[in-house]
């Protein structure tokens, strides 16, 4: 009862973190399955792949209804990222535990620098003034925020729709949706408004997940139970989330970003050097 009980809360932090940040969860979920539950790694990232595909249904919906997703973006960059996590859970389930921590830890550090980079540099103002030249990626969305319909045509989609490639690779590696480096590459390469990012990415982890969840299905990693308890809690801390922060301003989401990438990372490099000895 005392695991189920934990399982659930994880559930719950996991369901306001991926609504607020647009993660799935699996930078958390891996962690604490492998550290606290004593989960080995790949059954970790077996569990955290299908829970992230429920995730995402339950986060991307309600993103949907309120227009802050890119679906003609976010169709796009889903193809490539699922091509990626197949890449990725393949070569997973052949890799040493260490190995994958480590890779992912130093992984995590880079994408945090990137994204404090950016967030001090700062963004072109995306003005609510009519945009002329509207491309096929064109986006717009009402920051609850601020009151204000914030417009943004995405530049460099290419070289986004080549990152999301690597993001799933990371995902399938990781365990994780890969919202934690489509955001930061969305709004870094492509210049994507932060919660427009975070939207889009919702709708993308799911795809992403459940590609690389197959690979794990199939070697007899998933613990139903686990995903079951877990689901649950999300749907709770989802509800929470879109209830009560859902006018939490772009820096505020930034910042919560680079923390919870940074937190990771110094937890995945311990453990992956552990493992070494």
């Amino acid at each position: 009862m005392i695991t189920t009980f934990l399982l659930l809360l994880l559930g719950v932090i996991v369901g306001i973190l991926g609504a607020i940040l647009g993660i799935g969860g699996g930078i958390v979920m891996v962690p604490v399955l492998t550290f606290l539950f004593d989960m080995p790694v790949h059954n970790a990232i077996a569990v955290s792949l299908v829970v992230i595909t429920a995730n995402s249904m339950s986060t991307s919906a309600v993103y949907l209804k309120t227009g802050a997703t890119n679906l003609n973006l976010g169709i796009a960059l889903s193809i490539a990222s699922v091509a990626g996590a197949l890449i990725g859970s393949k070569t997973a389930v052949h890799l040493p535990q260490s190995a994958v921590m480590i890779i992912l830890g130093v992984i995590q550090f880079i994408m945090a620098y990137l994204t404090y980079i950016k967030m001090k540099k700062g963004s072109k103002n995306h003005s609510i003034a009519d945009i002329k030249n509207k491309s096929f990626f064109y986006g717009e969305y009402k920051d609850k925020a601020t009151g204000d319909i914030v417009k943004y045509n995405p530049v460099k989609t290419g070289y986004n729709f080549l990152f999301s490639v690597f993001s799933g690779v990371f995902s399938g590696l990781s365990g994780a949706g890969g919202g934690a480096m489509i955001i930061p590459g969305m709004n870094l390469i492509s210049d994507i408004p932060i919660k427009a990012a975070t939207a889009t990415s919702s709708f993308i982890i799911g795809f992403t997940a459940a590609a690389g969840s197959i690979v794990y299905m199939q070697a007899g990693y998933v613990d139903v139970k686990v995903v079951c308890s877990i689901i649950l809690g999300i749907y709770a801390g989802t509800t929470i989330s879109m209830r009560y922060f859902s006018k939490i301003t772009d820096k505020k989401v930034s910042y919560l970003l680079i923390a919870l990438l940074l937190l990771v990372a110094f937890q995945m490099l311990y453990e992956g050097v552990s493992l070494l000895d």
